[in-house]
């Protein structure tokens, strides 16, 4: 059965009223203002935890700061709140957008990492985008996990990772960062 994106309008969100939304299994993030909600097949999932474990062993060996899971919100702005599927934010950054541990994170993750999910739009993908750069994210990797590959963006540059052993890196966000396509794909 194919995931449709619900979506609810209302243009303010306060972050009690996004905090007190029921917990239905769904990824609730706010959009210019809509309320939008899906979830996800069993293989968005498997990726998201590679990912997380990859980066998360990466950044705890090295004390580079935190990474966070899709449950995890970053308020951009009054009709923004975005939840990617995986992201890591710096010591730095975090030391400026971690008001209280109990809140949501007022700013933007160093870099992003969003799944494609059947229910995604291309127009709300470019949407989002657009909003990460625009609020200071230097590194968006976008997972097609169907076509096992990676588009890789940046503020001014685009690539894609298309083969098994084609390298990720975390450029200049996580230097040192590096695995193979395979083992977020098909890891041994």
């Amino acid at each position: 059965m194919p995931t449709a994106t619900r979506s609810t309008r209302k243009k303010n969100w306060t972050d009690e009223e996004l905090e007190a939304l029921p917990n239905d299994g769904n990824k609730h993030e706010l959009l210019d203002g809509e309320l939008t909600m899906s979830p996800v097949h069993a293989n968005h999932g498997i990726i998201c935890v590679r990912l997380s474990i990859l980066l998360g062993t990466f950044v705890q060996r090295r004390q580079l700061g935190e990474v966070f899971d899709s449950s995890t919100g970053f308020r951009l702005s009054e009709k923004v709140l975005l939840s990617p599927d995986v992201s890591f934010v710096s010591k730095a950054r975090l030391k400026k957008i971690l008001i209280a541990p109990d809140k949501f994170l007022y700013g933007a993750p160093d870099l992003a990492v969003e799944v494609l999910s059947p229910s995604d739009r291309m127009r709300q993908v470019h949407r989002k985008l657009d909003l990460y750069f625009e609020f200071g994210t230097p590194l968006v990797w976008w997972v097609d996990w169907k076509k096992e590959q990676i588009h890789i963006y940046t503020p001014d540059s685009v690539g894609a990772l298309t083969r098994p052993t084609d390298i990720l890196t975390g450029g200049g966000v996580l230097p040192g960062f590096k695995c193979r396509l395979r083992q977020i794909f098909h890891p041994a």
